[in-house]
């Protein structure tokens, strides 16, 4: 796996400069543009930006009444509220209490930074550049066109070469002790004879990053917070196009198919009970509401009157008279009760009505012609049959 540091060359955030350390020792520096950093990347390594220091606030609290999201930063920042230069409301806060560290950036500065690695499918990191600098001691970098330092309290600032004398003032002018502020950097301090009072030290700017990796201080600790990205979702899984349009069509399926199949059910169940409202209200015309359908039902056929079975003569009957089919035979209706059959004849040949009978002969019916009139050798009207069980 591979290691990549960015280091801005200034508080614009544009150009940088991009290290890289792989695990066999070999190293490299680009020089890039903040949008060209993904040529670079190789995607599953580890990314630090380390953001200037001088766009930060810092403020060190234990937070002793446990404080927690706007409350604490509402408190600290009105604590701070003589060092600020901008709106609180455009303040993006942290807190991270293993470091007992209060922090805010400007919020436009920071998310127009991160949108630029959200993507990056790799661990992004973000921190303050002085995060690079040993523990536990009041400590600065000068490094080619700018410095960064750090304090035990683990604030820091940082600035171009050419500001530094100015804050080194500043800071002898607020009770520090120069001669116990430990200065680091890759060229003999004999460059800066101005500042031959402090405790000079060579070390290679690389080592501060392997130094860094190798600490565990800040493990638990990233200013960096990826938000969910359809891209990044889809360079993760190593989805392409179409693989990653089936697997959303899936996902879409089985969200909605649990609604769809509720949505039928219930759809069902009310066209039933409809149905069944119906049902009721043609036997009770006053019926509202169901509430027990069984009991409902039994209560509502109480008092009809039982019908009389179907005897297997009536079965037989229906089925001739299902065989028997003729076009002079316009409607046929069955009285299972007064055991009628009624027939009603347009323009019956006598032959036809002959046969007919003699069809049903074997059958214990009786023929009432008195309903049909005979014209031009034809029945019409209403022929009546009874029969007995």
């Amino acid at each position: 796996m591979i290691n990549y540091f960015v280091k801005f060359d200034d508080l614009s955030l544009t150009s940088l400069q991009l290290f890289s350390y792989e695990e066999r020792g070999e190293s490299r520096v680009e020089t890039k543009n903040l949008a060209d950093v993904k040529d670079s990347f190789i995607p599953g390594s580890s990314l630090f930006v380390m953001l200037p220091s001088a766009l930060f606030g810092f403020y060190s609290t234990d937070n002793d009444l446990g404080l927690k999201d706007e409350i604490l930063k509402a408190n600290i920042l009105s604590e701070s509220e003589d060092g600020l230069i901008s709106d609180i409301s455009d303040l993006k806060f942290f807190f991270h209490p293993s470091l007992k560290l209060a922090s805010w950036i400007n919020q436009n500065t920071f998310n127009s930074v991160a949108e630029h690695f959200n993507e990056f499918d790799g661990d992004i990191y973000f921190y303050p550049e002085h995060f690079l600098l040993p523990d536990g001691i009041n400590s600065i970098y000068i490094y080619e066109n700018s410095f960064f330092c750090a304090f035990k309290d683990l604030s820091g600032f940082s600035g171009s070469n050419e500001s530094l004398e100015n804050y080194l003032q500043v800071l002898e002018s607020d009770g520090q002790d120069l001669n116990a502020l430990e200065a680091f950097g890759e060229e003999d301090l004999d460059a800066f004879n101005k500042f031959r009072k402090l405790n000079f030290k060579k070390m290679q700017f690389s080592d501060l990053h392997i130094s860094f990796i190798n600490n565990q201080r800040f493990n638990n600790v990233n200013f960096f917070q990826r938000k969910f990205s359809i891209n990044y979702f889809k360079q993760k899984l190593k989805f392409n196009s179409l693989e990653f349009l089936g697997l959303s069509f899936s996902a879409v399926f089985l969200l909605l198919a649990p609604l769809v199949i509720s949505y039928n059910l219930n759809s069902s169940i009310n066209s039933y009970k409809e149905s069944t409202v119906k049902i009721f209200q043609q036997l009770n015309p006053s019926f509202k509401k169901l509430v027990n359908p069984r009991a409902q039902i039994d209560d509502l056929t109480r008092n009809i009157p039982k019908q009389n079975t179907i005897s297997k003569q009536d079965l037989s009957i229906l089925q001739y008279l299902q065989r028997f089919k003729d076009e002079s035979i316009k409607n046929l209706s069955i009285d299972l009760q007064k055991q009628e059959i009624n027939i009603f004849l347009e323009g019956m040949p006598v032959y036809k009505l002959n046969a007919l009978k003699q069809i049903l002969q074997s059958e214990k019916l009786t023929f009432i012609e008195s309903g049909l009139a005979k014209k031009n050798e034809s029945f019409f009207g209403n022929l009546l049959v009874r029969y007995e069980s």
